[in-house]
């Protein structure tokens, strides 16, 4: 962390800058990043004010004086509860900020708390991944700093928003009793005790106790938001309020990653000295407008082919509109390219819950993907968001170029207001009709250790349901699909109880059983495609080992169709 002065806005700047090891693509993704974070605007979250590209890329941060927390711990020891709480109030406030945006801090701590002399604090360093250091655990990797993640986190899962909730937390814990809730030690052995949910006693946290129970809650779904947070630290700290410092905003005249550099030359380095944060510019009119508007509606009657426009995909070769592959939330365009070449351009509807979308509503962000598929992801508001792939092993062609006119197709109709409904509703005995997390109760989920009804995250429609173990590091899935009624079901023919079944285990990481079941009531009409249920237990084992699982789960499952 340098400091310089900037000669043409005449104020000091903080500047940061990734590794010296970043790649280009590391590079790229740093510009994506850094405009994301600039998005946010709030007094508890240092601001980001330019990205200047040069011999190397450099970030150009609200400058702050204060300490960081960890600093401030460090100096004065532990801290009365009621002064935590002041902290904490207003870092919560900043995250509430972040989420209604759609962005995950994912490395909440003391060490991103900056805290002035009246206990003004802002929150610093979010959503920029090259400039984590990432720890190697016998499990892969993790961003964020041990001691502070989250259980979910420390197994190797993504951060949430219930995860940033879980650090802030941490960071309180660890305010009041002068250390972490997993300790300290080697990031193995914390991130051990994190997978394990082995938070020490809480002895000094006085009012903030129950609080920080929820907040420390092994579980993703039993955390507070962090406007809830917010909330009740203000109960607990009164009267006070943060005071508000004087703080300029400077309108960016040209896209800030494009602009000139300008920098003085770096300056002083400040050891441990973090501040970021962002530019001022507005959205669009329309953008907001939009964004303001409930463009989805029933998500059970959203038609997601009206996002695709097969007449524009056809400028690749001959196209054929799907309405029925895959999950009820997806639609699909198959496009000949040449010979026996297919490339399958999907759009799926998803939830920004259960599915990872960033960025502003209606923007089209691209998503690393290998060399068989090209993946782009378009928010819609704070609670949806739209993916599209184009896909073929072995591509003859460009598929970004395919992904991209796709997805600009999407971004434009979804620009144009609601979405269209679906021309008929689905059948009486479809799938589509029945909750998918309502499947398995809490008898059939402890087939799993660590498992139950209050883990379950839902997808779109409810037509998918995810339940995840952090005691077996076990994820439970179920989800719909429909099926060509002429193609068999990949798999090993078997029965469970009075339904068909095919057993499949997964051939390129080998630790994952999955058991699709054909959904065939005596009453339903001949059509051309059939609903399966398909259910997959996955986690650090051998998919054999979850076999059994699987069995177990999918025959409850089935047990409770409607026939």
């Amino acid at each position: 962390m340098w400091t310089a002065f900037d000669r043409k806005l005449k104020r000091l700047v903080a500047l940061k800058r990734p590794h010296a090891i970043a790649s280009q693509g590391d590079r790229l993704r740093f510009r994506r990043e850094a405009e994301t974070a600039a998005q946010v605007h709030h007094p508890n979250a240092i601001s980001i004010f330019d990205t200047v590209d040069g011999d190397e890329c450099w970030l150009v941060m609200e400058y702050s004086p204060a300490q960081s927390l960890d600093k401030v711990l460090a100096a004065d020891g532990p801290m009365a509860p009621e002064r935590a709480a002041r902290i904490g109030m207003q870092v919560a406030a900043a995250l509430t900020a972040v989420h209604a945006r759609g962005i995950v801090h994912r490395d909440v701590k003391p060490g991103n708390i900056l805290v002035d002399d009246h206990d003004f604090a802002k929150l610093t360093d979010f959503g920029i991944s090259i400039w984590r250091a990432v720890t190697q655990t016998d499990i892969g990797t993790i961003s964020g700093t041990p001691a502070y993640a989250a259980p979910e986190v420390a197994e190797g899962r993504p951060a949430t928003e219930a995860s940033d909730i879980f650090s802030l937390g941490a960071t309180l814990f660890a305010a009041v009793q002068g250390t972490p809730p997993f300790g300290t030690g080697e990031p193995d052995e914390v991130l051990e005790r994190a997978r394990r949910g082995e938070i020490f006693p809480v002895t000094q946290a006085g009012p903030l106790a129950p609080l920080l129970s929820e907040m420390l809650a092994p579980r993703p779904g039993q955390r507070p938001t962090a406007d809830e947070v917010r909330l009740r630290l203000k109960d607990l700290v009164g009267d006070w309020e943060a005071p508000s410092p004087a703080v300029q905003a400077v309108r960016s005249r040209t896209p800030f990653w494009r602009r000139p550099v300008y920098l003085a030359a770096a300056a002083t380095v400040l050891a441990g000295t973090v501040a970021f944060v962002v530019v001022d510019s507005q959205p669009e009119p329309s953008r907001v407008a939009a964004s303001n508007v409930n463009l989805i509606g029933d998500e059970r009657t959203a038609n997601p082919c009206a996002l695709l426009d097969r007449k524009e995909l056809e400028r690749f070769g001959p196209a054929e509109l799907h309405t029925a592959y895959g999950n009820f939330n997806r639609c699909d365009v198959l496009v000949n390219v040449g010979g026996r070449e297919t490339v399958d351009v999907e759009v799926q509807l998803v939830t920004r819950k259960s599915h990872p979308v960033r960025g502003e509503p209606f923007e089209i962000v691209e998503v690393p993907s290998d060399s068989s598929e090209c993946d782009r992801t378009i928010p819609v508001d704070d609670n949806y968001g739209v993916r599209v792939t184009a896909k073929v092993p072995d591509p003859p062609t460009n598929l970004c170029a395919i992904a991209d006119v796709a997805a600009k197709t999407a971004e434009n109709t979804l620009r144009q207001g609601p979405l269209p409904r679906r021309a008929t509703p689905f059948p009486a005995e479809s799938l589509a009709n029945v909750d998918a997390c309502r499947l398995l109760d809490d008898t059939a989920l402890a087939t799993v250790p660590g498992l139950d009804r209050g883990s379950a995250v839902p997808g779109f429609g409810n037509w998918a349901c995810k339940w995840y173990s952090l005691v077996s590091r076990t994820e439970v899935s179920l989800r719909y699909d429909q099926h060509a009624a002429q193609e068999p079901i990949n798999g090993q023919p078997t029965r469970l109880g009075d339904h068909d079944a095919f057993v499949k285990l997964d051939t390129d990481s080998s630790t994952s059983c999955t058991i699709s079941v054909p959904h065939q009531p005596a009453n339903r009409a001949q059509r051309t495609t059939v609903d399966v249920l398909v259910l997959t237990v996955k986690g650090p084992q051998t998919g054999a080992e979850y076999c059994a699982s699987a069995h177990t789960l999918t025959a409850s499952a089935a047990s409770k169709l409607p026939r």
